[in-house]
């Protein structure tokens, strides 16, 4: 017969036993007295607290009594031991004797000589199964009250303890979370107690007010604002305190000033809200430093103005951005462009109008050292004269009717690179004062500001107007005219240029006829001919425009029309071989007798003189190498046998 084991009577002394064994522990010291008081409460061989692992379907010992000491480490799969039916079942499962047989595959049953077990689930107020409580023993355990009373007391203790640890991990994961999400914030989060003092700084505060938090917590908050900003704070808490609880929080309206440790001001935005804790207020100020965003803005509409303007170039251009020619007028004018593009010397270009003084400052621009950044075109006619200054220097917000936002003038945009006035001697003296001093001081104010903006901007200045004959009339400052002809270029005429007449001819039709989708038409020999021989006033523009008639009213699209887009055709001059019908091709015997008399006439008028001031390849647009050339191949005579 196995031993009984006698009954125990609860009284004062096992119940003051159990509490005094756990009172004063915690979390695994607690669970250490209390496996080895419910041990020595009923006698027992074993007990064991466990937490539940459901996922793993095991039961992990948080402390385990055998014997006289501790067992470490001891997990194990609940599947064919006792503990299966407590968990499956929740409910106490009492096992008086026998134990093995009834659980004959539990392998850790034999070593301890178990003849009986009580288990007991422990669970949280919401059902959630924590884990459980059990003792073995190598004898009988029969029941009873007072054992299963004893029992109970002690896996209430045990669940109200896995139930206060379960509530202490979900508060540190939540206040870990709660950390982590503040501190990983880009907006800096400061909280104030009632008296706006710095209780907590996130790390982005850190960084905004370039100060370590525990530097400045216990800190009145006032040191980090300017006095305005101290005033406004401070009327936005007020009237926090006044507010209905769920309307306690507000954006700042049109943000503050703060300062930074190292007393460098900036400007911020953010909210500010209340909450209230054991009786006290609290305060949460979100901010965001703003300086770099009210740079990005006013880059951002610097960027757009330059793009409106650069597309409004574009369009303008119709795609002939090219310097085409080869005659020696063109040739020194850019051997000078390559010389003073590396500086930042400004530049006056004259010239008719449609010579091209707008390719010539690309071109100045292109090959300085400010070709990566804009270069800004202001055609000083084309604006008017009471929007003139806000277009060159721009203006302020509510500067005039009609300014409802600030803006950047010319000047600004070209921040870096070059400005190219075009038609500069159409500008009225008050503004020419103006401009003047950006020549002289870097400088300016923008309309309706007191406030002093400094460029960094190479002037480029073009007209087809004698200045010189302004200034005496009045009408243009000398002093500004110093200033813009620091080196001169002047760009000559078309009909100076020779042979470019028909490189740029031939450029414009193959681009026209191209964008239009039409076929190319070839320059015959009559086109040549009547396109060098007219005087071109209009000069480069005046050509593109006749071109682009010529193809538009080309019949077959084999020849230019230049009946119709030519102004005006001056008489050839007679020569040995007839000039053909305009409506003929010519032979290639045809066209090589007209160039001989061509080159006859030229060496005749030039007195026989090929190269050189006056000579015939200055008068037919041609290099003297290439027109001896042709004179040989022709079987040219030159007059007097030269």
């Amino acid at each position: 017969m196995p031993e009984k084991r006698p009954n125990r009577n609860i009284d004062k002394d096992i119940l003051f036993e159990i509490v005094q064994g756990t009172a004063s522990a915690t979390g695994v010291e607690f669970f250490d007295q209390l496996v080895k008081h419910l041990a020595q409460a009923l006698g027992t061989k074993c007990a064991w607290v466990t937490e539940w692992l459901p996922e793993e379907h095991r039961l992990r010992a948080l402390s385990f009594w055998l014997d006289d000491g501790y067992c470490e480490d001891y997990e194990y799969d609940i599947a064919g031991t006792p503990c299966e039916p407590v968990i499956d079942r929740r409910e106490m499962v009492h096992i008086p004797d026998r134990l093995i047989e009834l659980f004959p595959s539990d392998p850790d049953l034999e070593p301890l000589g178990a003849v009986s077990y009580l288990g007991k689930v422990l669970e949280d107020t919401d059902g959630r199964i924590l884990g459980h409580l059990a003792v073995l023993h190598d004898k009988p355990l029969p029941s009873g009250s007072d054992m299963e009373s004893i029992f109970n007391i002690f896996a209430g203790r045990a669940a109200a303890e896995l139930r206060r640890l379960r509530r202490d991990a979900v508060l540190r994961e939540r206040e870990r979370k709660l950390t982590l999400l503040v501190d990983s914030a880009m907006d800096a989060i400061v909280e104030l107690d009632a008296d706006l003092t710095i209780t907590r700084l996130n790390s982005a505060a850190e960084k905004t007010f370039g100060c370590a938090a525990a530097n400045v917590v216990g800190t009145i908050f006032d040191v980090f604002l300017t006095k305005a900003a101290r005033g406004k704070l401070a009327y936005l808490k007020a009237r926090l305190a006044e507010a209905d609880p769920d309307q306690r929080s507000m954006w700042i309206p049109e943000g503050f000033e703060a300062v930074r440790a190292g007393g460098a001001r900036f400007p911020a935005e953010g909210a500010l809200s209340l909450y209230e804790l054991d009786g006290r207020h609290f305060y949460t100020l979100i901010l965001r430093d703003i300086d770099e965003r009210l740079a990005a803005e006013a880059r951002i509409r610097a960027l757009v103005s330059e793009a409106d303007y650069l597309r409004a170039e574009i369009d303008a251009l119709h795609g002939f951005d090219g310097i085409v020619g080869e005659s020696p007028a063109l040739r020194a004018v850019l051997a000078d462009v390559d010389r003073v593009a590396g500086c930042d010397t400004t530049v006056l270009i004259t010239g008719e109008t449609g010579t091209g003084k707008e390719l010539i400052a690309r071109a100045l621009h292109q090959r300085s050292p400010r070709a990566g950044r804009p270069l800004i075109k202001v055609n000083c006619a084309a604006i008017p004269a009471s929007l003139q200054e806000s277009e060159f220097f721009g203006h302020e917000k509510g500067a005039f009717t009609g300014a409802t936002q600030r803006r950047e003038g010319r000047f600004k945009l070209a921040d870096g690179g070059t400005i190219f006035l075009d038609e500069v001697g159409e500008l009225p003296l008050d503004l020419q004062a103006k401009l003047l001093r950006v020549l002289q001081e870097g400088e300016y104010e923008p309309v309706g500001g007191s406030r002093t903006v400094k460029v960094d901007v190479r002037v480029v200045a073009a007209t087809n107007r004698d200045l010189e004959a302004m200034v005496e009339k009045g009408r243009f400052r000398r002093d500004l005219l110093y200033r813009l002809n620091v080196f001169p270029l002047h760009v000559p005429p078309l009909r100076d240029r020779g042979e470019d007449v028909v490189l740029l001819a031939e450029s414009f039709a193959r681009i026209i006829a191209g964008r239009d989708g039409r076929p190319v038409p070839p320059l015959t020999p009559d086109c040549r001919y009547r396109l060098k021989r007219y005087s071109w006033p209009g000069n480069v523009r005046e050509l593109q425009n006749v071109v682009e008639r010529a193809i538009i009213t080309s019949e077959d699209g084999r020849r230019l029309n230049l009946d119709r887009a030519l102004p005006s055709d001056p008489e050839p001059p007679t020569v040995t071989s007839p000039v053909p019908e305009p409506d003929r091709v010519l032979t290639d015997a045809e066209f090589r007798d007209l160039e001989r008399a061509n080159i006859a006439r030229a060496l005749e008028a030039s007195g026989g003189k090929i190269a050189g001031k006056g000579g015939a390849a200055e008068l037919l647009g041609l290099k003297p190498n290439t027109l001896a050339s042709r004179i040989k191949a022709l079987g040219v005579e030159r007059p007097g046998g030269a």
